[in-house]
């Protein structure tokens, strides 16, 4: 605050005021410095945060690729005519080897593949 030449030097209100704002001023700068702080730990957040989301899409991705060609690969050894049956690989209709070829379907994508006929 600038001293107008009436105010006299010694004045205690005079030291006073300067004194509080002197204190306003350090505090403004700490509260500035604050935000500064605040904004960097919410934009570090925001990175973690998306680097986040992609690995775990990246390991969603890879997952239902894996388990699609898995299924593939289950269909694929059904598909061969030692797997499903020899009536149904020459072409006739046998809802028997038909409904064991599905119950060994459901047991490989289910985990249950424990390879006992039925």
């Amino acid at each position: 605050m600038a001293r107008h030449p009436f105010e006299a030097q010694g004045d205690p209100i005079v030291s006073a005021i300067e004194r509080v704002l002197q204190a306003e001023r350090v505090a403004e700068k700490q509260l500035q410095q604050c935000r500064q702080q605040a904004q960097a730990m919410v934009a570090a957040a925001r990175d973690t945060a998306a680097a986040v989301a992609r690995r775990a899409s990246e390991r969603t991705a890879k997952l239902n690729a894996s388990y699609l060609q898995k299924i593939a690969r289950d269909i694929a050894g059904l598909a061969h005519p030692n797997a499903i049956g020899s009536d149904i690989a020459e072409g006739r209709d046998d809802s028997e080897a038909w409904s064991q070829a599905a119950e060994r379907l459901a047991a490989k994508l289910t985990g249950d593949d424990d390879e006992t006929p039925r």
